[in-house]
Protein backbone atom coordinates (compact mmCIF):
# COMPACT_ATOMS: atom_id res chain seq x y z
CA UNK A 1 0.00 0.00 0.00
CA UNK A 2 2.84 2.36 0.88
CA UNK A 3 4.53 1.51 -2.41
CA UNK A 4 1.31 2.33 -4.29
CA UNK A 5 1.04 5.69 -2.51
CA UNK A 6 4.64 6.52 -3.36
CA UNK A 7 4.00 5.57 -6.99
CA UNK A 8 0.88 7.74 -7.22
CA UNK A 9 2.68 10.73 -5.71
CA UNK A 10 5.56 10.32 -8.14
CA UNK A 11 3.17 9.84 -11.07
CA UNK A 12 1.13 12.95 -10.26
CA UNK A 13 4.34 14.88 -9.76
CA UNK A 14 5.59 13.87 -13.19
CA UNK A 15 2.29 14.98 -14.75
CA UNK A 16 2.59 18.38 -13.13
CA UNK A 17 6.19 18.66 -14.30
CA UNK A 18 5.08 17.88 -17.84
CA UNK A 19 2.45 20.64 -17.92
CA UNK A 20 3.46 23.39 -20.37
CA UNK A 21 4.65 26.62 -18.83
CA UNK A 22 2.12 29.45 -18.60
CA UNK A 23 2.44 32.42 -16.26
CA UNK A 24 1.11 35.96 -16.37
CA UNK A 25 1.97 39.14 -14.46
CA UNK A 26 0.24 42.52 -14.25
CA UNK A 27 2.60 45.30 -15.32
CA UNK A 28 0.43 48.42 -15.26
CA UNK A 29 -2.76 48.36 -13.18
CA UNK A 30 -6.07 50.13 -13.69
CA UNK A 31 -5.88 53.68 -12.28
CA UNK A 32 -8.72 55.92 -11.02
CA UNK A 33 -10.59 57.32 -14.04
CA UNK A 34 -7.91 55.70 -16.24
CA UNK A 35 -5.54 58.64 -15.64
CA UNK A 36 -2.82 57.85 -16.46
CA UNK A 37 -3.53 55.04 -18.86
CA UNK A 38 -0.78 52.80 -20.31
CA UNK A 39 -1.31 51.59 -23.88
CA UNK A 40 0.22 50.37 -27.17
CA UNK A 41 2.92 48.15 -25.65
CA UNK A 42 6.12 46.91 -27.27
CA UNK A 43 8.28 44.02 -26.02
CA UNK A 44 11.97 43.57 -26.78
CA UNK A 45 14.80 41.50 -25.29
CA UNK A 46 17.97 43.56 -25.09
CA UNK A 47 21.38 42.06 -25.97
CA UNK A 48 22.18 41.60 -22.25
CA UNK A 49 19.04 39.47 -21.80
CA UNK A 50 16.89 42.09 -20.07
CA UNK A 51 13.27 42.26 -21.17
CA UNK A 52 11.97 45.75 -21.96
CA UNK A 53 8.29 46.67 -22.07
CA UNK A 54 7.88 50.14 -23.59
CA UNK A 55 4.51 51.85 -23.87
CA UNK A 56 2.63 55.14 -24.04
CA UNK A 57 1.72 56.75 -20.73
CA UNK A 58 -1.45 58.62 -21.59
CA UNK A 59 -1.63 61.16 -18.79
CA UNK A 60 -5.01 62.58 -19.86
CA UNK A 61 -6.70 59.18 -20.15
CA UNK A 62 -7.03 56.51 -22.84
CA UNK A 63 -7.72 58.83 -25.81
CA UNK A 64 -5.37 58.87 -28.81
CA UNK A 65 -4.68 62.62 -28.47
CA UNK A 66 -3.26 64.16 -25.30
CA UNK A 67 -0.18 64.45 -23.13
CA UNK A 68 1.56 61.13 -23.84
CA UNK A 69 4.98 60.16 -22.46
CA UNK A 70 7.14 57.17 -23.40
CA UNK A 71 7.79 54.92 -20.40
CA UNK A 72 9.36 51.54 -19.74
CA UNK A 73 9.62 48.67 -17.30
CA UNK A 74 12.48 46.17 -17.43
CA UNK A 75 13.04 42.66 -16.13
CA UNK A 76 16.28 40.76 -15.58
CA UNK A 77 14.62 37.40 -14.88
CA UNK A 78 12.54 36.79 -18.04
CA UNK A 79 9.52 38.59 -16.70
CA UNK A 80 9.21 37.13 -13.20
CA UNK A 81 9.82 40.53 -11.59
CA UNK A 82 9.78 44.02 -13.05
CA UNK A 83 11.26 47.42 -12.27
CA UNK A 84 9.28 50.48 -11.37
CA UNK A 85 8.14 52.72 -14.22
CA UNK A 86 11.05 54.48 -15.99
CA UNK A 87 10.42 57.60 -18.10
CA UNK A 88 12.23 57.46 -21.48
CA UNK A 89 10.80 60.66 -22.96
CA UNK A 90 8.52 63.38 -21.57
CA UNK A 91 8.03 65.71 -24.55
CA UNK A 92 6.15 68.42 -22.62
CA UNK A 93 2.42 68.07 -23.37
CA UNK A 94 2.90 66.69 -26.89
CA UNK A 95 1.57 63.38 -28.20
CA UNK A 96 4.28 60.69 -28.25
CA UNK A 97 2.63 57.76 -29.99
CA UNK A 98 2.98 54.68 -32.24
CA UNK A 99 6.04 53.28 -30.49
CA UNK A 100 7.95 50.84 -32.69
CA UNK A 101 10.94 48.84 -31.44
CA UNK A 102 13.82 47.01 -33.04
CA UNK A 103 17.36 45.70 -32.54
CA UNK A 104 20.27 46.01 -34.96
CA UNK A 105 21.94 42.64 -34.40
CA UNK A 106 25.25 43.82 -35.83
CA UNK A 107 25.68 47.01 -33.78
CA UNK A 108 23.62 45.88 -30.75
CA UNK A 109 21.80 49.22 -30.92
CA UNK A 110 18.17 49.44 -29.83
CA UNK A 111 15.79 51.52 -31.93
CA UNK A 112 12.59 53.19 -30.76
CA UNK A 113 10.60 54.92 -33.51
CA UNK A 114 7.60 57.11 -32.69
CA UNK A 115 5.44 59.97 -33.94
CA UNK A 116 6.44 63.30 -32.42
CA UNK A 117 3.15 65.08 -31.68
CA UNK A 118 1.63 62.42 -33.96
CA UNK A 119 2.82 64.47 -36.95
CA UNK A 120 6.56 63.76 -37.43
CA UNK A 121 8.49 60.51 -37.67
CA UNK A 122 11.31 60.44 -35.11
CA UNK A 123 13.47 57.95 -33.23
CA UNK A 124 15.40 57.33 -30.03
CA UNK A 125 18.34 54.92 -29.78
CA UNK A 126 20.21 53.11 -27.01
CA UNK A 127 23.62 51.45 -27.02
CA UNK A 128 23.51 50.26 -23.39
CA UNK A 129 20.54 47.86 -23.39
CA UNK A 130 18.01 50.60 -22.81
CA UNK A 131 19.57 52.13 -19.71
CA UNK A 132 19.96 55.48 -21.48
CA UNK A 133 18.45 56.81 -24.71
CA UNK A 134 19.74 59.28 -27.26
CA UNK A 135 17.46 61.64 -29.21
CA UNK A 136 14.86 62.29 -30.29
CA UNK A 137 16.04 62.63 -33.89
CA UNK A 138 13.39 63.72 -36.42
CA UNK A 139 13.68 61.81 -39.73
CA UNK A 140 10.35 62.92 -41.16
CA UNK A 141 11.59 64.42 -44.43
CA UNK A 142 13.60 61.26 -45.21
CA UNK A 143 10.66 58.86 -44.84
CA UNK A 144 7.64 60.74 -46.26
CA UNK A 145 6.55 62.44 -49.48
CA UNK A 146 6.04 66.23 -49.32
CA UNK A 147 2.47 65.99 -50.59
CA UNK A 148 1.48 63.81 -47.64
CA UNK A 149 1.91 66.77 -45.28
CA UNK A 150 -0.42 68.86 -47.47
CA UNK A 151 -3.22 66.33 -47.61
CA UNK A 152 -6.55 68.08 -48.32
CA UNK A 153 -9.70 66.97 -46.61
CA UNK A 154 -13.38 67.62 -46.21
CA UNK A 155 -14.55 70.25 -43.72
CA UNK A 156 -15.25 68.91 -40.25
CA UNK A 157 -18.96 68.18 -39.82
CA UNK A 158 -19.08 68.60 -36.04
CA UNK A 159 -18.96 72.04 -34.39
CA UNK A 160 -15.51 73.15 -33.32
CA UNK A 161 -14.95 73.10 -29.56
CA UNK A 162 -11.87 75.19 -28.65
CA UNK A 163 -11.72 73.50 -25.23
CA UNK A 164 -11.21 70.08 -26.81
CA UNK A 165 -7.54 69.07 -26.92
CA UNK A 166 -8.27 66.59 -29.72
CA UNK A 167 -10.13 69.13 -31.87
CA UNK A 168 -7.45 71.76 -31.39
CA UNK A 169 -4.82 69.23 -32.44
CA UNK A 170 -6.85 67.99 -35.43
CA UNK A 171 -7.97 71.36 -36.79
CA UNK A 172 -6.72 71.71 -40.36
CA UNK A 173 -4.76 68.44 -40.13
CA UNK A 174 -6.10 65.54 -42.19
CA UNK A 175 -3.05 63.28 -42.28
CA UNK A 176 -2.78 60.31 -39.92
CA UNK A 177 0.81 59.11 -39.77
CA UNK A 178 1.89 56.11 -37.77
CA UNK A 179 4.50 53.39 -37.48
CA UNK A 180 4.38 49.83 -36.21
CA UNK A 181 3.49 49.59 -33.42
CA UNK A 182 5.30 47.04 -31.25
CA UNK A 183 8.49 45.09 -31.88
CA UNK A 184 8.01 45.64 -35.63
CA UNK A 185 11.37 46.64 -37.14
CA UNK A 186 13.11 43.71 -38.84
CA UNK A 187 16.67 43.28 -40.06
CA UNK A 188 17.30 41.49 -43.35
CA UNK A 189 20.25 39.24 -44.19
CA UNK A 190 21.82 42.20 -46.01
CA UNK A 191 21.81 44.20 -42.77
CA UNK A 192 18.96 46.45 -43.97
CA UNK A 193 16.72 47.80 -41.19
CA UNK A 194 13.08 47.81 -42.33
CA UNK A 195 10.34 49.67 -40.45
CA UNK A 196 6.56 49.52 -41.07
CA UNK A 197 4.62 52.79 -41.20
CA UNK A 198 1.36 54.24 -42.53
CA UNK A 199 -0.27 57.39 -43.90
CA UNK A 200 -3.44 58.63 -45.59
CA UNK A 201 -4.00 59.44 -49.26
CA UNK A 202 -6.85 61.10 -51.15
CA UNK A 203 -8.20 58.48 -53.58
CA UNK A 204 -10.49 61.03 -55.20
CA UNK A 205 -13.27 63.48 -54.27
CA UNK A 206 -11.78 64.09 -50.84
CA UNK A 207 -12.04 60.43 -49.83
CA UNK A 208 -9.14 59.80 -47.44
CA UNK A 209 -7.98 56.21 -47.12
CA UNK A 210 -5.27 54.44 -45.15
CA UNK A 211 -2.12 53.01 -46.77
CA UNK A 212 0.71 51.21 -45.00
CA UNK A 213 4.22 51.82 -46.29
CA UNK A 214 7.76 51.27 -45.06
CA UNK A 215 11.11 52.97 -44.70
CA UNK A 216 14.58 51.47 -44.48
CA UNK A 217 18.27 52.05 -43.81
CA UNK A 218 21.27 50.33 -45.36
CA UNK A 219 23.85 52.12 -43.16
CA UNK A 220 22.67 51.09 -39.66
CA UNK A 221 20.41 54.09 -39.29
CA UNK A 222 22.75 56.89 -40.35
CA UNK A 223 20.26 57.71 -43.15
CA UNK A 224 16.75 56.52 -44.00
CA UNK A 225 14.87 56.07 -47.27
CA UNK A 226 11.19 55.77 -48.10
CA UNK A 227 10.11 52.32 -49.28
CA UNK A 228 7.03 51.17 -51.13
CA UNK A 229 3.32 51.56 -50.44
CA UNK A 230 1.75 48.33 -49.23
CA UNK A 231 -1.82 48.90 -50.37
CA UNK A 232 -5.28 50.33 -49.86
CA UNK A 233 -6.93 49.76 -46.46
CA UNK A 234 -3.68 48.60 -44.84
CA UNK A 235 -2.75 50.35 -41.62
CA UNK A 236 -1.03 49.36 -38.35
CA UNK A 237 1.21 46.43 -39.19
CA UNK A 238 4.25 44.34 -38.40
CA UNK A 239 6.86 42.60 -40.55
CA UNK A 240 8.31 39.10 -40.37
CA UNK A 241 11.22 37.74 -42.44
CA UNK A 242 10.30 34.53 -44.26
CA UNK A 243 12.41 31.41 -44.70
CA UNK A 244 13.34 32.48 -48.25
CA UNK A 245 14.45 35.96 -47.13
CA UNK A 246 11.35 37.74 -48.38
CA UNK A 247 9.28 39.87 -46.01
CA UNK A 248 5.63 39.36 -45.08
CA UNK A 249 3.52 42.14 -43.59
CA UNK A 250 0.37 41.47 -41.57
CA UNK A 251 -1.83 44.53 -41.31
CA UNK A 252 -4.92 45.85 -39.61
CA UNK A 253 -7.79 46.09 -42.11
CA UNK A 254 -9.44 49.50 -42.52
CA UNK A 255 -11.96 48.43 -45.19
CA UNK A 256 -15.41 49.94 -44.68
CA UNK A 257 -16.99 47.32 -46.95
CA UNK A 258 -16.08 44.43 -44.65
CA UNK A 259 -16.67 46.24 -41.36
CA UNK A 260 -17.69 45.55 -38.75
CA UNK A 261 -18.22 41.77 -38.88
CA UNK A 262 -16.38 40.44 -41.94
CA UNK A 263 -12.90 41.84 -41.38
CA UNK A 264 -9.72 39.81 -41.73
CA UNK A 265 -6.11 40.89 -41.35
CA UNK A 266 -4.45 41.76 -44.65
CA UNK A 267 -1.10 40.49 -45.88
CA UNK A 268 1.41 41.34 -48.59
CA UNK A 269 4.92 40.18 -49.50
CA UNK A 270 8.01 42.09 -50.62
CA UNK A 271 10.72 40.27 -52.56
CA UNK A 272 13.06 43.28 -52.79
CA UNK A 273 13.50 44.41 -49.21
CA UNK A 274 10.48 46.69 -49.02
CA UNK A 275 10.90 48.62 -52.29
CA UNK A 276 7.75 47.05 -53.79
CA UNK A 277 4.90 44.95 -52.35
CA UNK A 278 2.39 42.49 -53.75
CA UNK A 279 -1.33 43.34 -53.76
CA UNK A 280 -2.80 42.87 -50.25
CA UNK A 281 -4.79 39.70 -49.63
CA UNK A 282 -7.10 38.62 -46.82
CA UNK A 283 -5.85 35.98 -44.38
CA UNK A 284 -9.15 34.19 -43.79
CA UNK A 285 -8.12 32.51 -40.53
CA UNK A 286 -7.10 35.82 -38.96
CA UNK A 287 -10.49 37.11 -37.85
CA UNK A 288 -10.29 40.66 -36.52
CA UNK A 289 -12.54 43.43 -35.18
CA UNK A 290 -10.33 46.06 -36.87
CA UNK A 291 -7.37 45.91 -34.52
CA UNK A 292 -3.60 45.67 -34.58
CA UNK A 293 -2.00 42.23 -34.45
CA UNK A 294 1.55 41.15 -33.58
CA UNK A 295 3.68 38.63 -35.48
CA UNK A 296 7.06 37.08 -34.66
CA UNK A 297 9.21 34.16 -35.80
CA UNK A 298 9.63 31.42 -33.17
CA UNK A 299 12.02 29.14 -35.06
CA UNK A 300 12.91 28.08 -38.59
CA UNK A 301 9.50 26.43 -39.07
CA UNK A 302 7.08 28.41 -36.90
CA UNK A 303 5.54 31.89 -36.90
CA UNK A 304 3.44 33.30 -34.05
CA UNK A 305 0.54 35.74 -34.28
CA UNK A 306 -1.63 37.37 -31.62
CA UNK A 307 -4.75 39.54 -31.86
CA UNK A 308 -8.39 39.59 -30.73
CA UNK A 309 -10.10 36.74 -32.63
CA UNK A 310 -13.58 38.19 -32.27
CA UNK A 311 -15.64 38.48 -35.47
CA UNK A 312 -18.78 40.09 -34.03
CA UNK A 313 -19.56 43.17 -31.97
CA UNK A 314 -21.85 42.32 -29.07
CA UNK A 315 -23.65 44.27 -26.36
CA UNK A 316 -21.03 43.27 -23.80
CA UNK A 317 -18.24 43.94 -26.34
CA UNK A 318 -19.23 47.16 -28.17
CA UNK A 319 -15.70 47.62 -29.53
CA UNK A 320 -15.48 44.00 -30.65
CA UNK A 321 -12.06 43.51 -29.07
CA UNK A 322 -12.01 40.38 -26.95
CA UNK A 323 -10.80 36.75 -27.09
CA UNK A 324 -7.10 37.54 -27.48
CA UNK A 325 -5.71 34.50 -29.30
CA UNK A 326 -2.24 33.14 -30.07
CA UNK A 327 -1.92 31.29 -33.41
CA UNK A 328 0.81 29.36 -35.23
CA UNK A 329 1.82 29.07 -38.87
CA UNK A 330 4.07 26.37 -40.29
CA UNK A 331 3.99 27.67 -43.89
CA UNK A 332 5.52 31.14 -43.51
CA UNK A 333 2.18 32.76 -42.68
CA UNK A 334 0.12 31.54 -45.64
CA UNK A 335 -2.27 29.75 -43.24
CA UNK A 336 -2.79 29.78 -39.48
CA UNK A 337 -3.89 27.40 -36.74
CA UNK A 338 -7.05 27.82 -34.67
CA UNK A 339 -4.74 28.81 -31.85
CA UNK A 340 -5.32 29.13 -28.13
CA UNK A 341 -7.05 31.89 -26.19
CA UNK A 342 -4.66 33.96 -24.13
CA UNK A 343 -7.41 36.12 -22.56
CA UNK A 344 -11.14 35.55 -23.31
CA UNK A 345 -12.39 38.90 -22.01
CA UNK A 346 -11.76 42.44 -23.39
CA UNK A 347 -8.26 42.64 -24.87
CA UNK A 348 -6.60 44.57 -27.65
CA UNK A 349 -3.02 45.45 -28.66
CA UNK A 350 -0.23 42.97 -27.97
CA UNK A 351 3.40 42.36 -28.83
CA UNK A 352 5.42 39.13 -29.02
CA UNK A 353 9.07 38.36 -28.26
CA UNK A 354 10.86 35.01 -28.34
CA UNK A 355 13.17 34.88 -25.33
CA UNK A 356 16.71 33.54 -25.18
CA UNK A 357 15.56 30.29 -23.52
CA UNK A 358 13.05 29.56 -26.30
CA UNK A 359 9.99 30.56 -24.28
CA UNK A 360 7.46 33.03 -25.67
CA UNK A 361 6.64 36.38 -24.09
CA UNK A 362 3.59 38.51 -24.88
CA UNK A 363 2.67 41.90 -23.45
CA UNK A 364 -1.01 42.69 -23.95
CA UNK A 365 -3.82 45.08 -23.15
CA UNK A 366 -6.75 43.66 -21.20
CA UNK A 367 -9.67 44.33 -18.89
CA UNK A 368 -11.65 42.19 -16.48
CA UNK A 369 -14.76 40.24 -17.46
CA UNK A 370 -17.74 42.56 -17.60
CA UNK A 371 -15.75 45.65 -18.55
CA UNK A 372 -16.07 47.26 -21.96
CA UNK A 373 -12.67 48.98 -21.59
CA UNK A 374 -10.11 46.78 -23.34
CA UNK A 375 -7.47 49.38 -22.45
CA UNK A 376 -7.57 49.15 -18.63
CA UNK A 377 -4.32 47.26 -17.87
CA UNK A 378 -1.12 45.88 -19.38
CA UNK A 379 -0.09 42.31 -18.55
CA UNK A 380 2.88 40.13 -19.47
CA UNK A 381 2.49 36.41 -20.21
CA UNK A 382 5.25 33.85 -20.68
CA UNK A 383 4.66 30.33 -21.96
CA UNK A 384 6.07 27.49 -24.01
CA UNK A 385 5.02 26.44 -27.51
CA UNK A 386 3.40 23.32 -26.01
CA UNK A 387 0.90 25.56 -24.21
CA UNK A 388 -0.30 26.96 -27.56
CA UNK A 389 -0.59 23.47 -29.13
CA UNK A 390 -2.24 21.87 -26.05
CA UNK A 391 0.78 19.57 -25.85
CA UNK A 392 0.31 18.20 -29.37
CA UNK A 393 2.98 18.04 -32.04
CA UNK A 394 0.54 19.36 -34.65
CA UNK A 395 -1.49 22.41 -33.56
CA UNK A 396 -5.28 22.23 -34.00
Amino acid sequence: MKLLAVFLIAFCGSLRAAEPLFETTRLFALTPQNKPNHRIPGLLQAPNGDLLVICEKRNDGPGDIGNHDIVMKRSSDRGTTWSEEIVILDDADLVCTDLTLGLDRETKKLWLFFLKDKKQFAHLTSTDNGLTWQGPVVIHDQVTRPEWDKLPGKAEAKPYNPKSHAQRWERGWHQRYGCGPGHAMVQLATGRLLVPARHREDIGKGRLRSFAHCFYSDDHGATWKLGGNIGLHTSECQFVVLSDGNVRVISRNESAEDAPDNLRHLTSISKDGGVTWSAPQRLEELITPRCHGSVERLDAETLLFCSPASPFRQEEHPYGRYNLTVRLSRDDGASWSTGRTLWPHPGSYSDIAVLDDGSIGIVYERADKGSTHYWDELHFARFHLEWVTFGRETPP
